[in-house]
């Protein structure tokens, strides 16, 4: 510890949870929870610790898309950080958590953002998005009358920047940053990346194996090999400093360091606290704005809802208006997403209220917040959330139709579709298919998740059981269409 330099003494000692102690390949080895912890409450070696480079790969995905619409790829950046600096990560994030919710119970923002936080009920149990969505259409229902904007703020995390960061860290604290938080926040702001795809091809983490039966068995990843062989990472520390780091002169450095004074890594286990915290001052201003509006203000991550009542503006844009001003206030690179941005109102008619599309491109046919779509009249789940939940569904029946194909090819034809558990499958693909809208419910089942939303909307009159029974129906047909398309391909032979 450099001399002069001070740490921080006064957070309760952490244990890390299960998830918090990383299994996957990485830079350095597996540290176990003892280990974990002793290091991460100590703050004079988190002070001194050198973090590696994220590593960093894509995940892409086909976008929900309307009848005659051309398909349109998503591709978003993920980063992970190596075992050590994860734990740390975690630890520093839990600190940080209960000073902002003691914060957002001094400022009675508790409510108002919602994203990566557990929010309790009136009976103590914790909240979902079904919740949280319920809880806005309730305003609605209300209010009767009303405007609706929903905004969503453009590449919100590479966006931040890094001297409110340190602002809102230190409040948080209060107080200057001690040498251990400042080593943390540089961590996360001045971070590296390492393309995963380079580390395999400088590593020689790619290969094959000349004994597979086809083309893609034979494909076979050296980093399977590492795992069977026991290995417990990617590569040695001497590894890591030639071949990754640039020590090697004929090998040049893969990493790539953040030099902007804004923009944090999505993926690091502190990055979603950070989200969070880094606009309670926006947060602030507009829920007092609305409140005093007699309306709502909420805010998931980077996606914004107002609700206000229509006589308390002159316009329907006014909230739009107002959102693009506050937020330039906060972060120079902070902007609404103009193409995001969908104003509408609810209005009475002789049966209750209705929705009304004013502007934007989403929202067309109702309220659509948390995976959920509200007209006036009844709720439904939203298309893009059940096209999520279908793909899902279809590569796990096409996986299951090629391994069983494969492994009964000897048996023939008729056996295979004979045989072929074409209903327990069913069942299981309803069962497993999963629903990530919210930490902390990411193993919810389809069918439990449809279910426990039908209970919550009570009295909206939701529509889920009709949209999950024509799923059940497809999902046959999926099933078979699966088994048909692997028998083409693998042709099993014949008895």
């Amino acid at each position: 510890m450099p001399v002069g330099v001070v740490a921080s003494t006064h957070f309760p000692v952490w244990k890390p949870r299960e998830k918090d102690v990383k299994r996957y390949f990485h830079f350095d080895r597996y540290v176990s929870p003892v280990l974990a912890e002793k290091l991460a409450n100590d703050p004079h070696y988190v002070a001194t610790h050198s973090f590696f480079p994220l590593i960093r790969f894509h995940e892409s995905w086909t976008k929900y898309r309307k009848v005659g619409k051309p398909r349109k790829k998503k591709v978003r950046p993920l980063r992970y950080a190596a075992h050590l600096d994860a734990i740390i990560f975690a630890k520093y994030r839990a600190d940080l958590a209960s000073l902002y919710e003691n914060e957002l119970a001094r400022r009675n923002l508790a409510d108002v953002p919602v994203a990566y936080r557990q929010i309790l009920d009136e009976h103590g149990k914790a909240k979902s998005n079904i919740e949280i969505a319920r809880d806005v259409f309730s305003v609605v229902r209300k209010l009767k009358d009303c405007v609706v904007t929903v905004v969503d703020i453009k590449s919100y995390f590479e966006s931040l920047d890094h001297a409110n960061i340190e602002k809102q860290w230190s409040n948080l604290i209060g107080g200057t940053l001690p040498a251990d938080h400042q080593s943390v926040f540089k961590a996360v702001t001045k971070y590296s990346v390492v393309d995963l795809d380079k580390v395999e091809q400088r590593l020689s983490l790619l290969g094959t194996d000349i004994n597979g039966v086809n083309r893609k068995s034979r494909r076979l990843r050296k980093i399977d090999v590492l795992r069977r062989e026991g290995k417990k990472q990617l590569c040695t520390p001497q590894e890591f400093r030639s071949l990754i780091a640039g020590g090697d002169p004929a090998q040049p450095s893969l990493i790539q360091k953040n030099g902007f004074p804004f923009g944090i890594p999505q993926g690091t286990p502190i990055s979603d606290l950070i989200a969070n915290f880094y606009l309670i001052d926006f947060d602030e201003i507009m829920s007092q704005w609305a409140q005093a509006l007699g309306g709502i203000y909420r805010r998931y991550s980077d996606d914004i809802v107002v609700v206000l009542p229509r006589t308390s503006v002159f316009s329907p844009d006014e909230p739009k208006l107002r959102l693009q001003t506050e937020i330039r206030k906060h972060g120079s690179k902070l902007e609404i997403q103009e193409k995001k941005v969908c104003v509408g109102e609810f209005v009475t008619n002789g049966l209750g209220i209705e929705w009304r599309h004013i502007s934007g491109t989403s929202s067309r046919n109702g309220l659509e917040y948390l995976g959920f779509e509200f007209d006036g009249m009844r709720v439904k789940i939203r298309n893009s959330t059940l096209s999520n939940a279908w793909r899902k569904m279809k590569r796990q029946a096409h996986g299951h139709a090629f391994a069983f194909v494969r492994h009964y090819r000897d048996k023939g034809l008729s056996w295979i579709r004979a045989n072929y558990p074409h209903a327990s499958l069913e069942r299981s693909i309803l069962q497993d298919v999963t629903f990530h809208q919210d930490t902390g419910y990411d193993t919810w089942t389809f069918v439990k998740y449809a279910r426990r939303a039908s209970h919550c909307f009570v009295g909206f009159h939701p529509i889920f059981s009709k949209q999950t029974r024509r799923y059940r129906y497809f999902t046959k047909i999926m099933i078979a269409a699966a088994l048909e398309e692997a028998i083409t391909k693998v042709k099993p032979r014949s008895p």
